[in-house]
């Protein structure tokens, strides 16, 4: 018999699995802290409002209807978890925090899509694959993605490596992909600090649907998305295929286009160059409930008109590194773009990233993106894991 039990689980803070329970208790005992928890808090963090319309390198930020400031996060979006004993943290191991972590996200993820963990005991990669392999969640590679990150451990990796000013837009994570991660899991390392940028909004998915033009959900729905990759040779740019595709055997890379039913051409200076389409909307696995999934906007060439490295380039607007269009190869007009970007950051929340902080995402509930780090932020360190389930 555990005496605390009754207790832990008649308050309000998050009790531990009755599975986890027995081999962590023990553990807390003989290090002589009270049985572990998780808490939520209602104590907002306190969050100076990010700059929107108008915000250099932002794509979509000059037209008239764009947000002015990203919105605080509110009660619940997302629910704030910390340790019960802040100073006991750093005794327990990482992989129990995880399991902790794990059964909170087991019973409180679907209600409100998004979940943020604050005072772990994380410093390091190491700590945060120790924590993740605690949570048993089954994980997912990232081959076939079409941004720039690299790979730092068997489960881990960096978030994005584009250009710290410039401004990621609101996307659902790889839901171009035919299996797209149900979850996102985003940890921070290196904050830019509360007056730095850098930050990870999260957008609420049933908001979007809702404020949705109803016109172009219908045809979205109906012609679905076409997706467009002009990847580069690794002898030519940092942003290249063998990257993207996790390999540089050319054989290899075209089973896995064609296993996905992707069509794709290899180019004379050995870029290559695919292209499919896919549904914009997607039913939660769980509740079955409609979702606009897609990455219309992130992946759209426009974004590359103000991104630092292309902005000057002179290309046609489909030649760049992603771009998007209807399925039948119509571009999205301008008013179009305008008005999805408007209504996902419209949506949107954010918050000043602390380091040891883990983001855990719903990734059909959720979207997310990334603020540009304000001038002088030299460095910004936020790494990610996706699950299957």
């Amino acid at each position: 018999m555990l005496p605390s039990a009754p207790a832990i689980l008649k308050s309000t803070s998050q009790a531990l699995s009755r599975a986890a329970r027995p081999l962590l208790i023990p553990r807390a005992r003989a290090l002589g802290l009270a049985a572990p928890e998780l808490v939520q808090t209602d104590n907002l963090p306190k969050y100076n409002a990010a700059k929107l319309a108008g915000r250099p390198f932002l794509p979509g930020s000059d037209t008239k209807g764009f947000p002015a400031t990203l919105n605080p996060i509110r009660v619940d979006f997302p629910a704030v978890f910390h340790p019960k004993a802040p100073a006991d943290a750093d005794k327990l191991p990482l992989e129990e925090w995880g399991a902790m972590v794990r059964e909170i996200v087991d019973r409180e993820l679907s209600k409100t899509g998004v979940l943020l963990f604050r005072g772990l005991p994380i410093r390091t990669r190491e700590d945060y694959a120790r924590l993740f392999d605690g949570t048993g969640l089954a994980p997912r590679d990232y081959v076939g993605h079409a941004g720039r990150r690299e790979q730092l451990d068997t489960n881990v990796y960096s978030s994005n490596d584009d250009p710290l000013e410039f401004t990621i837009d609101i996307h659902t994570e790889l839901s171009f992909m035919p299996a797209p991660p149900q979850k996102v899991m985003f940890c921070c390392l290196k904050s830019p600090g509360e007056h730095g940028g850098g930050e990870t909004p999260v957008t609420d998915m049933r908001g979007v649907m809702r404020d949705m033009d109803p016109s172009l959900v219908e045809r979205v729905r109906t012609r679905q998305i076409r997706y467009v990759r002009n990847i580069a040779d690794k002898s030519r740019s940092s942003w290249n295929w063998q990257s993207n595709m996790h390999s540089e055997d050319r054989e290899e890379v075209e089973r896995f286009l064609t296993g996905k039913g992707f069509s794709y051409r290899w180019n004379a200076d050995d870029s290559l160059s695919y292209w499919f389409s896919t549904d914009g909307l997607s039913e939660h696995p769980g509740s079955g409930e409609t979702y606009w999934f897609n990455q219309l906007t992130e992946h759209n060439g426009s974004c590359f008109k103000v991104h630092p490295e292309f902005m000057n380039e002179t290309k046609h607007i489909s030649e760049f590194p992603r771009h998007t269009s209807y399925g039948d190869g119509e571009e999205f007009s301008e008013e179009d773009l305008a008005h999805v970007r408007e209504v996902q950051w419209k949506n949107s929340y954010g918050f000043h990233w602390r380091q040891g902080d883990v983001l855990v995402m719903d990734n059909f509930m959720v979207g997310h993106g990334r603020m540009g780090c304000n001038p002088g932020v030299k460095e910004r360190k936020i790494i990610a894991s996706i699950t299957k389930n």
